[in-house]
This record gives C-alpha cells, sequence and structure tokens, in this order.
C-alpha cells in the first residue's frame, strides 16, 4: 500500500531537535524528513468550463452531455472535452497551461479552459441530484473500507484490514441541490465521534455554519493496531501511506461528489488533536490531487509526523492553511505544527522566511471577541494560498472553541470573495 511512484525530496533544516512526543498521539523521536511529490493523471468530473492539467503529461479528453474535464498532469494542457449537448467540454485541473476549447456537435461551441485557474468552481457530479439528507443536522452514514497494511508497516497488525467506517454530513439550512458550496471535513480527538467537531458558527458575521457542507469523520475501532495509541480511538495518523483513513478519505469523497453539491476547489480538512493530525496529513498528500483535491488544512493543535515511518507520501502543491495552537501545550508540542507551516511555505514558495520562526506576520482579525493580533496571516505568501497561524499563549491542550469556530469561519469565507473565485 505504500507509494512507490513519487520520487522523495529532503525537507532540510526544518525539524531540527523537535519534540519527541505529539499530541493525543504520541510520536517517536524526531529526525530530518522526506516530503516528496505526488499527483498522477485522472479523469475528472462533468463540467462546462475548466482549468488545465496537474504536474506532468497531456490529460485524456472528457466525455459526456456537457463535456468531461480531463485530469492532466502539472504544465501540460488539458484535453477538449467531447460534447453532445450546447457547452463544450474543459481541460484538466489546475495546471499552467490553458486546456484546449470543447467542441459542439449541437448549439454553442464550448469555453476554453483557463490555466493555473484554482479561482474557479468547480462542481461535483451530485450537483442538481436530490441529496436526500435532511438538511440542518448531522445524519449518520457509513461506509465499507478495506485494504492490506504493508509487511514493514508501522503498526503492530500488518496485515489485511477491513472497516465499516462512520461520518456525519451535516447540510446547511436551505441547501440548494444547483448551488456548489464548500466541503468541511472534520476529525475530532481520540476517543471521540463524528459528531464531535466544531460546528462553524458563533455570534458574528463570518459565521459559516449554514454555508458550507460539514462531514464529521469517526476515527477508526480501537481493534487497529495503532502505531502510538493502540486502543485509544485515535486516527490512524502515524502509519504514512498505510494509513487505513486514506482509504476512507478517497472512497467518502466519490459518494459525497456523486451525492452532494460542493466545489472540489473549496474542499477542507479541519480537527482537533488526533483530528488535527489528520487534518494535516490529509492536505499534505491530497494538496493538488488531480481527483480529490484538498485546499487547505484548519487543525487545532497537533502537526506532522517527523519519523520516516509515520509520513505520508506529500505532494509539491501549494496550499492554504491556518492553525492553531498553544505555544507551550505539552501533550501536543508546537513543534509538530512548525513543520506543517514550514512546509506549507516551501511549497507555496513564500518570499519571507522559510518557516514559523522566520516569517513575518500581519493581523488576522477573525471576531468572536478575541483581540485582533490572535490569530496572524504570513507575509510574503501568494494571495491565492494564504496561510494564517494562530499562536496562543498558555501550556494546555484545549480544543480553543472560542479560536476555532470564529477563526476557521473567517478563513473559509477568505476563499468565497473575489478576486480568490469567480463563479
Amino acid at each position: 500500500m505504500r507509494s512507490s511512484a513519487a520520487s522523495r525530496v529532503a525537507l532540510a533544516g526544518l525539524v531540527a531537535g523537535l519534540a519527541s512526543v505529539y499530541g493525543c498521539s504520541p510520536s517517536s523521536p524526531s529526525r530530518s524528513n522526506p516530503f516528496t511529490s505526488g499527483g498522477t493523471a485522472g479523469a475528472g468530473t462533468s463540467g462546462t468550463t475548466g482549468a488545465a492539467g496537474m504536474s506532468g503529461s497531456t490529460g485524456t479528453s472528457g466525455t459526456g452531455e456537457t463535456g468531461g474535464m480531463a485530469g492532466a498532469e502539472q504544465g501540460a494542457a488539458g484535453a477538449a472535452g467531447a460534447s453532445s449537448a450546447d457547452a463544450g467540454g474543459a481541460g484538466g485541473m489546475d495546471g499552467a497551461t490553458a486546456g484546449a476549447a470543447g467542441s459542439s456537435p449541437a448549439g454553442s461551441s464550448g469555453a476554453t479552459g483557463a490555466g493555473n485557474d484554482i479561482t474557479r468552481v468547480v462542481p461535483t457530479p451530485g450537483c442538481g441530484m436530490d441529496p436526500g439528507l435532511a438538511v440542518g443536522a448531522a445524519v449518520k452514514g457509513t461506509i465499507q473500507t478495506s485494504g492490506t497494511k504493508d509487511p514493514k508497516c508501522a503498526d503492530s497488525n500488518c496485515a489485511p484490514w477491513s472497516y465499516n467506517r462512520e461520518y456525519f454530513v451535516t447540510l446547511p439550512m436551505g441547501y440548494d441541490k444547483s448551488k456548489a458550496y464548500p466541503l468541511v471535513f472534520e476529525g475530532p480527538g481520540c476517543g471521540s465521534g463524528g459528531q464531535s467537531i466544531y460546528p462553524l458558527t458563533y455570534l458574528g458575521a463570518n459565521s459559516v455554519n449554514n454555508s458550507v457542507i460539514r462531514v464529521g469523520l469517526t476515527p477508526p475501532p480501537n481493534t487497529i493496531g495503532h502505531a502510538t495509541n493502540p486502543g485509544q480511538g485515535c486516527f490512524d495518523d502515524k502509519e504514512g501511506d498505510d494509513s487505513v483513513d486514506w482509504v476512507f478519505y478517497e472512497n467518502l469523497y466519490d459518494r459525497l461528489a456523486g451525492q452532494l453539491c460542493f466545489d472540489r476547489n473549496r474542499v477542507f480538512s479541519a480537527g482537533n488533536s488526533s483530528g488535527s493530525w489528520f487534518s494535516n496529513e490529509l492536505a499534505c498528500k491530497y494538496a493538488g490531487d488531480a481527483t480529490r483535491p484538498v485546499r487547505a488544512p484548519m487543525p487545532n493543535t497537533g502537526g506532522l509526523p517527523t519519523d520516516v515511518k509515520y509520513v505520508p507520501t506529500c505532494t509539491k502543491a501549494p496550499m492554504a492553511g491556518m492553525w492553531i495552537h498553544e505555544v507551550g501545550d505539552t501533550t501536543n508540542p508546537f513543534a509538530g505544527n512548525k513543520v506543517a507551516i514550514a512546509r506549507a511555505m516551501q511549497v507555496n514558495g513564500c518570499t519571507i522566511g522559510s518557516n514559523y520562526d522566520n516569517a513575518m506576520f500581519d493581523d488576522f482579525p477573525i471576531g468572536g471577541g478575541n483581540p485582533a493580533n490572535t490569530c496572524k496571516k504570513i507575509r510574503g505568501c501568494p494571495e491565492l494560498y494564504p496561510l494564517v497561524v494562530c499562536a496562543l499563549p498558555g501550556t494546555a491542550h484545549g480544543s480553543h472553541d472560542n479560536v476555532a469556530n470564529p477563526g476557521f469561519s473567517t478563513f473559509v469565507k477568505l476563499f468565497s470573495a473575489a478576486p480568490l473565485l469567480t463563479p
């Protein structure tokens, strides 16, 4: 199950001297960590206009009544989609070169895909379909997952596995099946379920509770041979590419994409404690992914692991991010999120500093009664991929609801306003 297709590139100097214990999930002693690139071509979803492909060769042509979106590798043009209806196809997603124009035997010609256009709304196939779910309340679902861990996996149980995973979907009030919403995957801490997540609501103008789709994820069963937290009900967050959570994410993403209307360019991963490790790793592994991209992680505490046995294969695609952490947390040392922040600054090509300690910041007001300097935005990073850090005073390991709910809400709203999104 470990990836052999991606090359490994060392992320030097970022993790020297990191603490040996991480959060709800204690980790082994830290050491230099290779974050490697991934990303392969894959067919995208239907749409009227798309962006060019990501990372390497030209994508294949899309097909369908409204034209396909071809998944392609970065730097190459997405191929034209064929269409039997009015609108033409689209190019691949998020590449450097413009996609080719779609064609249509009936009606008007298709539009040309835009190059490297993360600002476009990319609706899922579930748009226009009845979701079959109540709105405004968490609706439980389950999905079967299975796989086989590598014989040299980090767990105590390196063998075939099969789990029926639990999740909870909360649709916003007034859910419109024709509107592509932002979607937030959220993970709780060890021992909690998919209903123990941030509501993303508060008495403030930036509350997004009824403007995003929230998906609460329950960690795998305690029977998993977790590398660092056996029997504690944590995510499988110290298992590299062998984590059972990747199959869960991919299977669930595909199910939800066919059932709900959300924007592929506005999928976020949030979490607390063990869920924050999962959030960081999910974005690291799937940022810029051709099929199931994550735009930004929003972790509270946690970080990225540094032991090579525990690190998933990460992409080199840019990503946004927002991190909340008490700087003296002794359960989840802030050092773990410093690794995640430094990696994000590297892949984003930030021009001022290379890590949290030598970065420069501007205040990022979040409201909710918090001082304007509670959270700060890193200078010199691309506006399409903002990086925000809420380094809180204290030594506790808390959920920080008073910061996370207004903070994550304010952050998500960045991607709804021009020039970040153009319908």
